[in-house]
């Protein structure tokens, strides 16, 4: 009998400890949400919007300018993301806007086989399924709206949607791309991962208080294949004020802290590419004397830029077989350097073949800018090439936008929707190959700087596209959805 009654006692006592930590856990989790009900109260009393994209926030040029447009505008921010490279100052300095970073998930290479790569793909949305959710229920008060970039569209659309719910938020898609076509580069698109992966995104990514799309082929997409619920309005990227074309002293500074003449030393091989010059000289410029206005060497190369996210939707063997070209080729012809900017996978691949040209007349180097001389080094360019070439054919390449911000005309591969941007023979060129790129850029720089008339046509139409900003056209398009 003493036995059973201590057994009794003891199971009364296991009882009462479990009712206890149960207690004390509703307890808590009920203050958590007591205290976050006094924050949303709070919180409705000022604008507030969350801005999310499961990728690099400082590599994601776009959704910075959203930020900032709300920002301008008087709302509160809370822009979700990865760590990485440092976004503009003028995030970081805004008060109006709060940074949440979350923790990257465990990068593999490329260069994996497919069958790892489908391994470990359930694995990492998982994490970024937890870390989501963590940020957008736990750190981050009610907001008015959530607007979420498209692509990464897995698990990014399924978790905003059941937040949005929740929180009864309204929800704003911005469609950069479709992500199952580019999840199709490298899985093949007749992949039947690929096919779950659209329906997937048009089951998730249906239905919106608001989509907004990069491209005006985008819109009719969504709305007459995808029959989207939500209004639809287009975006087109367009350049911040800060973008533009630098006068000859704005050149020479830039360029005498920007050594470019080290980079080309360093990156490349065989003779000297310029002739030794004075002290106050930078490789395009130079001055006679510290106190002489700022022009033009006589024997300057043209600088021709290229930004990229080295990946398999651009061919950069394209553009170095057009150089090779171009050099085969030097009667009447200027000398040439082009500077490839950017950071993804298929870098160092590009800077192995680099190493192995021989060049006499052209120079290929490749950097990265901060964020604040990205403009900079646009802004001392003669002429922008673009290679970026759509996975879905109803996206355009933003490199394309800043360069036409800094006065650039702009060489263009071709794809379906490229003509939104560049218009042939008006603000750019179109080539379909390396050979037509070769003798766009031979036709445009023969006998140069004596005969620019058609570079400088050009220019003058890349001025009719300067005249609408994105603060101008981010408040015409997106701030009538979001009145409140």
């Amino acid at each position: 009998m003493d036995s059973d009654s201590d057994y009794t006692s003891s199971f009364s006592d296991s009882k009462i400890l479990v009712l206890l930590v149960f207690i004390l856990v509703i307890f808590r989790a009920f203050s958590a949400f007591l205290q976050k009900q006094a924050n949303n109260v709070a919180s409705v009393l000022t604008k507030n919007v969350t801005i999310v994209v499961l990728g690099d926030i400082g590599r994601s040029p776009r959704i910075q300018y959203h930020a900032l447009s709300f920002a301008q505008n008087g709302w509160k921010v809370d822009l979700v993301g990865y760590d990485g490279t440092k976004p503009l100052t003028s995030i970081t300095n805004n008060q109006n806007i709060n940074i949440h970073y979350i923790s990257h998930p465990w990068h593999l290479p490329d260069s994996l086989p497919k069958l790892l790569f489908l391994v470990y793909a359930p694995i990492k949305v998982y994490i970024q399924i937890l870390l989501l959710y963590w940020t957008l229920f736990a750190r981050i008060n009610r907001p008015n709206y959530l607007l979420v970039q498209n692509p990464p569209s897995i698990p990014t659309l399924m978790i905003v949607q059941f937040v949005c719910w929740v929180r009864q938020t309204e929800l704003i898609i911005d469609w950069h791309n479709f992500g199952f076509t580019i999840l199709g580069l490298r899985l093949g698109h007749n992949n039947f991962i690929v096919k779950i992966a659209k329906w997937y995104e048009k089951l998730y990514g249906g239905r919106a208080h608001a989509h907004l799309t990069v491209t005006s082929a985008m819109h009719r997409e969504l709305m007459y294949k995808w029959e989207v619920q939500g209004a639809i309005s287009t975006l087109y990227d367009r350049p911040q004020s800060h973008f533009k074309k630098l006068d000859l002293e704005e050149i020479h500074e830039f360029l005498t802290r920007f050594n470019l003449e080290e980079i080309i030393s360093k990156q490349s091989i065989g003779a000297n590419f310029l002739p030794p010059s004075s002290k106050m000289s930078t490789l395009l410029t130079t001055k006679p004397s510290p106190d002489s206005p700022a022009k033009y060497r006589n024997d300057r190369p043209i600088l021709i830029v290229s930004s990229t996210s080295w990946t398999a939707d651009e061919d950069f063997s394209i553009l170095l077989k057009a150089a090779e070209r171009y050099d085969q080729s030097t009667d009447n012809l200027p000398k040439l350097v082009f500077i490839i900017t950017g950071k993804g996978p298929l870098k160092d691949k590009y800077e192995r073949e680099i190493s192995k040209m021989s060049l006499k007349n052209v120079r290929i180097v490749t950097t990265w800018l901060p964020a604040e001389d990205y403009p900079l080094i646009l802004g001392c360019a003669d002429l922008g090439i673009s290679l970026h070439k759509s996975s879905s054919g109803m996206d355009l390449p933003m490199k394309v936008v800043d360069m036409f911000g800094c006065g650039l005309p702009v060489c263009a591969i071709k794809f379906d929707c490229i003509g939104e941007l560049v218009q042939h023979n008006k603000n750019g060129l179109i080539f379909n190959n390396e050979e037509e790129l070769a003798r766009q850029l031979i036709e445009l720089f023969t006998d140069y700087p004596a005969n620019t008339s058609k570079i400088e046509s050009m220019r003058k139409h890349v001025d009719e596209f300067q005249k609408e900003r994105w603060e101008t056209n981010w408040n015409r398009v997106v701030l009538p959805l979001v009145n409140i």
